[in-house]
């Protein structure tokens, strides 16, 4: 079963910089809570510094334990980090402005008429774009294949509609997930598809994490 810890935060500064290196400290801290919560291991932020490399495309590992998968995201006011038996793609966004032109290069037909049926409003074409865009994001990053990926090459579609979305991908092997969070923030996963796990749904841990 997936498990995704997360935590929001206020930013410590109005500098990106900084703000960016809360996020990123936030991240190895739930990475660190993971390994100990769910594997028995201890490790400090600084542990995990030392041992955390990243493939090709820039996906992390820790080189000790190649057979932990675990993807960590963060976007303004939340960081996440998703641990699975197998290759996990975790990523979220609050819902707000995007450039139009992310449509064209983001979505495929089928995705872009998803989005035109529920985007019937400004707050809710906001909503559903970043509904798709966060499983786009999801599905590179569980595969590992990088921003050079063609994101129309692959769709998704949604079989409920709520707090909780039922997704499906056109990509057979692949199991997604759709959250909405407690401060709006949109989470999405995609996982590899396996017999033992299929139809378990995903465990949130919200965690606080105090400086």
């Amino acid at each position: 079963m997936p498990t995704i810890y997360y935590t929001y935060y206020t930013p410590v500064s109005s500098k990106i910089l900084e703000v960016a290196a809360q996020e990123g400290k936030l991240g190895l801290r739930l990475l660190s809570h993971g390994l100990e919560e769910l594997y028995g291991i201890h490790m400090s932020v600084d542990d995990i510094s030392q041992h955390l490399t990243r493939e090709e495309h820039g996906k992390p590992r820790l080189t000790d334990y190649p057979d932990i998968h675990f993807n960590i995201t963060h976007c303004p006011g939340l960081v996440a980090c998703a641990f699975y038996s197998g290759p996990i793609g975790v990523d979220a966004e609050l819902p707000g402005y995007f450039p139009p032109i992310l449509i064209k290069r983001a979505l495929s037909e089928s995705e872009k008429a998803i989005l035109t049926a529920n985007g019937t409003t400004p707050e809710l074409e906001q909503e559903w774009f970043y509904r798709l865009w966060t499983l786009k994001e999801a599905y590179v990053k569980k595969t590992g294949q990088g921003v050079d990926t063609d994101l129309t090459a692959f769709s998704f579609s949604f079989q409920s509609k709520g707090e909780n979305m039922e997704v499906s991908c056109s990509d057979a092997s692949v199991s997604c997930c759709q959250f909405r969070l407690e401060q709006g923030h949109i989470l999405s996963i995609c996982r590899d598809m396996t017999d033992k796990e299929d139809g378990q749904t995903p465990f949130l841990v919200l965690c606080s994490l105090a400086e």
